[in-house]
This record gives C-alpha cells, structure tokens and sequence, in this order.
C-alpha cells in the first residue's frame, strides 16, 4: 500500500536494491510461515527478529485482528516501559521520541484499515531525506504483510461467519434459525435472492421450501407460497431435488439473471438428496460468497438431518400437523416431558385374531400385511380425532387423546375417542366386504370381520418414557381399559362410566344419537374394583 504522507526525495540506487533484498527476505519469510500454516504469532516471531536486522530498527510492533478478530498488538525488541499499541494510533508519519525515531504508517486491506505497524529506530531521523527513507522502508514492509493480513481476516472472518450461522441454525425451531442465518449471511456478502427447497422427512412426497430476498422471508410453503414455485412443485415433485435440467435455476433465473445451486446431500452412504439451495442475482457472485454458501450448506446438511430424525421420531405417535406445531416452539420438549393428567383412551383389537392367524393366513407375511393394513387405516382414525397413537400390542391398537398439548376439555377428549372407536369399528366392518376378508371369514367360521373395543377417561402419567423415548402413558385406568377391551364381543365397544359421564355433558349433536345399554359391573384380574361400564348398542 503506499504511504499515507508525501515522499519527498527519489531513493538512491543503493536504498533500491536494499529495499528489494527486504522485499525479497520478508517475501520468503511469509511464504515460508504460509507453507507451515503458522499463526499470526508464529509468523510474526519468524518475520520480526530478520526485519530489525535487515532495517536497523530497534523494536517493531504491529496491531490487527488476530485470527479470533480480536484486536492485538504484536512487538519485538527495546520498546522500554511505554506501551507501543496506543502510538500506532497516532497519526501515519516520521516522528521524534525521547530516545529515537518512530515510523509509523496505517495497515490497509482494499481500502480498509485493518490495522497499524511501527518501526523505532535509535538516535534522531526526522530530517527530510532520513524521514523519506525510513517511510518507504516501512511502505515496503507493509506491502508485504497486508497480503498476509487479508488472507488471515478473510478466513477469519469467513470461519466467524458460518460458526454464527451455524448457532442460528442451532435453534430448537428449524424455520426461525433458518431465517436468522440466512439474514446473518445476507449482512456479510451480497445475497439477492436465496431458496431453500428440502423434502419433508415423514411423507417423502412433500416439499418444503423458504426463499428470501436480501436476507428476508418472501415465500414459504405453509403460510406464504409463491405461485409460480408450487405450479413447478406440483408438475415435478420430488424429482426437482434430483433434476440436473436446472428447472428451478430457469425459474429464478429468467427474470432475476444470474443464478447458481448447491444440493443438500446427507452424510449417510445413501448419500440421499436431502435438498436443494438455489441463489439468483442480476450479477456474478463472487468467490468468497459461494464458499461462504457451500460451508452453510454442510452445516445445513447435518441440521436437516437432525430435524428429520425428530420428525422421523415423532410421526410415530403423532400426526404431521401435530409434529408441525410441535416444532414450532421453541420448548416443545416441555409438551413431551412425563406429567399427570386426564385422557381419552382407546383399546381396540380384533375379533378373533388369533383364530385369524392360526387357521385364515398360509404364512406369517400374509398375517403381517394384513395387520399393517388395518393399523394403519386405524391409527389414521385416532389422528384424524386429535389423538395420540401409543403403541400396538400385538393386533390390538392403543389411542390417547389429550396429548400432547391437552388444550381440549374432558367433555372434547370423550367425544374424540368414541368418534375414533366408531370410525375404527366402521372401517373394520367394512373391510368384510371385500372378497377375500369374505373368504377369510368364511373359513375361520366368523360372521364377519370386527372389533372390540374399549374406551375410557381417566388419570395417567404420560410423556416420552424408555431408553427409545416412546409416548405412552401409564395408571390404573390404562390397566382397566385393557381388561375392559378383553371384555367386549363381537363388533361391541365398552365404555366406562366416566367416559359415559363426560359424553352426557357434551353438546354435540351426534352424541344424542347414542345408545347405551345399563350399567355393568364385572369384576376382573389384578384390578382392585369391578369395572363399571357401558355397552354401546
């Protein structure tokens, strides 16, 4: 960089060819630390020592960021008891001091200041010509070192860069730390337009996608689509993640001018195509900003592999609109953590399963997919009520109805769970009209096919238990719905008497419709008090 103040008198043969052995030693010096992947100390413990002994300086001192982009002053030899750091950030120039001479001269980085450097030389310099030598003597030095310096503050920089990015995405809510890095890299590095399209982890067949403009949310899939994105969506699905025909770079592309993608690959040998990010800009973007995009989106990678997990995990037990909100606070973990309150709960099982099984099926993969059929179709019913899906145990399907975020009232749990039980019984009995469960029944001798079921409101402990975090619950009353459900016949549904009680409360139309038998007691195995219920005619 040239020196910030006027250089009056031209060097002399003997200064130039002195001055290109600095340049020479320093360059070599720098090279030799650039190769060895030195510190800023390093390199300057290396560079210092040669410099005093090649310009005849007493102490040299140096203040930049070091590689943390904390401020740092570095020095070498006699600077006395005074300090050197705060007389680096007088004004560039030859000045006198009590035991010698003090160059100094500002650090700059494309016009930037990145920092300051100081020679002291013994005895007084500051005439005309010893003042013009000494400054181009420090000019040459700081030429050299400014090189050094802006590769270390832009890596540092760059490193500072995506570690906050990184902490951004770091956040419990995946689409608020999304937004916050993409507006913390929008601050840094020119960024017009950014798109984020990623596949939804528990229905493969669903894209999600943000786009942002100038660090800003634009369009996003639930809340805010944009047009022209969903019609592409909905031509090519899930495909778009593996096209290479740049669909989606035409699209930003045709208006917006420049564009380029980076696809989100998993870490797994699969090496599956997690998502896409796609930027656009009506100019060339430059080298940092894409190596900048390309380390985001590795440390994106890895989170949306987490996030998925999560949600892979979670879509066990509860519907996708359940998961959505779940994730959208950032203490959802608080929904999840075991705590007592009152449920709906739901017991259902095949009738004659075990007939079924042992004299209906010609091998144990026809029973299977015949019970994944039905699970499934029944799990969706205690979803579709707002229910939970607790686990199954062998073919009978266990439901709760509350969780996780028990804003529903008694009255509302109850009338969840025997409409879930009624649209599972349905289901069930529709399902013998198909021909082959007709034939199935036939020879099992079953008059068709059915549930029993049983249903109960009551107290349980329930959240995340076990080393594989299942939601489940547990308390007497789980334990009598069980007994309860062993009880029920052929397609019957039995219902306790505070699933009864909370049912006569409700307002809803449809409940006035049922009818119930009288109350029945039955004392049963290991529970302390006869169960009192009601058979639902």
């Amino acid at each position: 960089m040239k020196a910030s103040y006027p250089l009056p008198a031209e060097p002399s043969l003997e200064e130039l060819r002195s001055l290109r052995q600095l340049h020479r030693a320093l360059d070599e010096l720098l090279e030799e630390s650039l190769k060895q992947r030195e510190s800023l100390t390093q390199t300057f413990d290396r560079c210092f020592p040669k410099l005093l002994e090649l310009t005849g300086a007493r102490a040299i001192a140096l203040t930049t960021r070091n590689e943390d982009l904390a401020e740092q002053t570095w020095t070498e030899g006699a600077w006395g008891e005074r300090h050197p750091g705060p007389l680096l950030e007088e004004i560039s120039g030859v000045r006198r001091m009590e035991d010698g001479t003090l160059v100094t001269q500002a650090l700059d980085v494309g016009g930037t200041r990145v920092g300051s450097i100081g020679l002291l030389f013994p005895e007084d310099h500051t005439d005309v010509l010893e003042s013009a030598r000494l400054a181009r003597l420090l000019e040459t030095v700081a030429e050299q070192l400014d090189t050094v310096l802006c590769l270390v503050h832009t890596a540092a920089e760059k490193h500072q860069l995506i570690v906050q990015c990184n902490r951004h995405l770091a956040n419990p809510v995946f689409e608020v730390g999304m937004d916050q890095a993409v507006l913390a890299l929008a601050q840094r590095v020119r960024l017009p337009g950014f798109l984020l399209l990623y596949r939804d982890a528990v229905r493969p067949q669903v894209l999600h996608y943000r786009t942002y403009r100038h660090g800003h949310l634009e369009y996003e899939s639930a809340d805010r689509p944009g047009q022209h994105l969903e019609r592409l969506i909905q031509k090519q699905g899930p495909e778009l993640l593996k096209r290479s025909d740049g669909s989606l770079r035409q699209l930003f592309g045709q208006a917006r001018g420049r564009t380029t993608e980076v696809v989100l690959i998993s870490g797994t040998s699969s090496g599956e195509h997690l998502g896409k990010i796609i930027l656009w800009s009506d100019e060339d973007f430059s080298a940092y900003t894409l190596e900048i995009v390309r380390l985001l989106a590795s440390g994106l990678s890895q989170r949306l592999l987490d996030y998925n997990r999560e949600r892979i995990h979670l879509s066990q037990f509860f519907p996708s609109r359940a998961i959505d909100e779940l994730l959208r606070d950032p203490a959802y973990g608080n929904h999840l953590r075991p705590q007592d309150q009152e449920v709906g709960i739901l017991f259902a099982d095949i009738n004659g399963f075990t007939r079924i099984c042992e004299q209906g099926f010609d091998s144990p993969k026809a029973i299977g997919r015949f019970v994944d059929e039905w699970s499934a179709r029944a799990v969706d019913f205690i979803w579709q009520h707002g229910g939970v899906f607790d686990k199954m145990v062998g073919d009978c399907v266990i439901g709760l109805f509350g969780p996780p975020f028990f804003e529903t009232s008694r009255v509302q749990r109850a009338e969840a769970v025997v409409r879930a039980a009624l649209d599972i019984q349905n289901y069930t009995a529709s399902l013998s009209a198909r021909e082959e469960v007709a034939e199935l029944c036939k020879r099992v001798q079953l008059p068709g096919l059915g549930v029993a079921i049983g249903v109960n409101l009551a107290h349980v402990n329930c959240g995340l238990f076990g080393p594989n975090r299942n939601y489940t619950a547990f308390s007497t009353g789980m334990n009598q719905t069980a007994r309860l459900q062993s009880l029920g016949g052929f397609r019957e549904m039995l219902l306790m008497d505070s699933a009864r009680e909370a049912l006569a409360e409700s307002q809803a139309p449809w409940t006035q419709d049922l009818k119930f038998g009288p109350l029945i007691e039955t004392a049963v195995k290991n529970v302390g008090q006869p169960l009192r219920y009601y058979k639902l005619a």
